[in-house]
């Protein structure tokens, strides 16, 4: 992956995990910490930001399917934590081993 298309999908993903964490917060106070961090981490190019965000993402699907009540809707929040989650596994991967995916 090119060094731009790393630096908009690292911005992307911590948009998302950002949004994730102040508009759809989880009921364990760790969780939207965990994604701020993980915010942080990407913003600032920290070694290691891809696999955290990528366990902050799981995480807090983990808590957002485990908190779903009966009437709530939780499709944005899947789709916001899963692309964000992909793009900080994308990161990962592209920058740890020798499998290139753009």
């Amino acid at each position: 992956m090119s060094k731009d298309l790393r630096f908009y999908a690292a911005n992307i993903a911590a948009a998302g995990l950002l949004i994730s964490a102040v508009k759809f917060p989880s009921s364990d106070a760790l969780v939207p910490q965990l994604e701020l961090a993980s915010v942080v981490a990407l913003m600032n190019r920290l070694p290691g930001a891809g696999i955290l965000g990528t366990a902050a993402a799981i995480i807090s699907g983990y808590f957002t399917y485990k908190d779903k009540k009966e009437d709530t809707p939780i499709i944005n929040k899947s789709i916001l934590i899963g692309t964000a989650g992909g793009l900080c596994l994308s990161l990962f991967l592209d920058k740890n081993t020798s499998l290139k995916l753009f």
